[in-house]
């Protein structure tokens, strides 16, 4: 029997794991609700921006009549991106999690069905499978936001009084290719230890306590930032207190989280960045993002390689 190529191999693990990723009712339902979370979002900028216009529609005529000088409507000031900052709180909370589990879940039912062992025993290459399952998880990830990213167009182009230009979609792409970079680093990390570790707890508990860590404890560790703030993009002006602990801090796990460098990059291509606070680029922000996937994946690479596949299975 010839060996599977490398190519044929990894195109069947990625629709094999686009087809169970369907039929998981865990993984759908974060996905969907990620989405209804995207339409409200959407909503509140759409509200908002349409109570500030109607009220000074109303006040128009008002003093026209009075002959008062007519201000600019305040809707023309508003940056158009920034209605949508409530995308990063989403990104980073059900958008992280939902990927940790997907990429979670994608390994471990192979392991839990028995399926390691029977692939072990064919002329496929390991290699070839596992990249097949980060293709079907950066698949699913693109199409996700890709939805996403098309209600805030729609969103813009309905809202009254709001120009938007086209310059605009290069930072909507930017935010939006960020987050892909963002969620799929964690479902890489789920990915790899759901490969890595013979528990199916420990499994699962190790990178959501990562997933955790990045997001709410080191921003307080490095720069005095609050949980419920972290997942604030407005946090990303926040000015660092000027003190050795932090400064130390800052160095050492700043450029390393990133959490942090999916807020800046966000706040920055939505237009909500002021410049206050950090010496951070949108370079670096992106550089760190990268990286973060590319590690992931190697680690996710050998521990699918490494596996023992004739005790595939988890011992809890």
């Amino acid at each position: 029997m010839g060996s599977v190529s490398f190519a044929s191999a990894a195109r069947k693990s990625a629709a094999l794991s686009l087809k169970l990723t369907y039929r998981d009712r865990t993984v759908v339902l974060l996905v969907a609700f990620f989405l209804v979370m995207v339409l409200v979002a959407a909503y509140l900028g759409w509200s908002a921006t349409n109570t500030v216009n109607a009220i000074y529609e109303k006040a128009l005529p008002v003093l026209q009549a009075q002959g008062k000088t007519v201000p600019a409507n305040p809707v023309g000031d508003t940056p158009p991106l920034s209605l949508f900052r409530n995308m990063v709180t989403y990104v980073a909370l059900l958008g992280g999690l939902a990927s940790l589990v997907l990429g979670y879940q994608t390994v471990s039912v192979d392991r839990k069905q028995g399926v390691v062992p029977l692939t072990a025993s064919r002329p496929v290459s390991v290699k070839a499978l596992a990249a097949g399952k980060i293709a079907a998880l950066s698949f699913i990830i693109i199409a996700v936001l890709g939805i996403s990213a098309s209600i805030n167009v729609l969103t813009l182009l309905m809202l009254p009084g709001i120009s938007f230009p086209a310059s605009d979609l290069g930072g909507l792409a930017t935010f939006y290719g960020g987050s892909a970079l963002y969620m799929l680093g964690f479902a890489l990390l789920g990915a790899w230890s759901a490969a890595r570790f013979e528990s199916e707890s420990l499994a699962l508990l190790v990178p959501v306590t990562a997933w955790l860590t990045m997001t709410f404890i080191v921003p307080q560790v490095t720069a005095n930032i609050g949980p419920m703030a972290a997942l604030n993009p407005m946090s990303a002006n926040i000015v660092p207190p000027q003190s050795a602990f932090f400064d130390f801090t800052s160095a050492v796990l700043g450029p390393l989280s990133i959490a942090e460098a999916y807020r800046f990059l966000a706040a920055s291509s939505l237009q909500v960045m002021t410049g206050a606070g950090t010496s951070t680029t949108s370079a670096s922000a992106l550089f760190t993002l990268v990286a973060a996937c590319l590690v992931t994946g190697a680690l996710y690479l050998r521990a699918a390689t490494t596996l023992d596949k004739s005790r595939s299975a988890y011992r809890d």
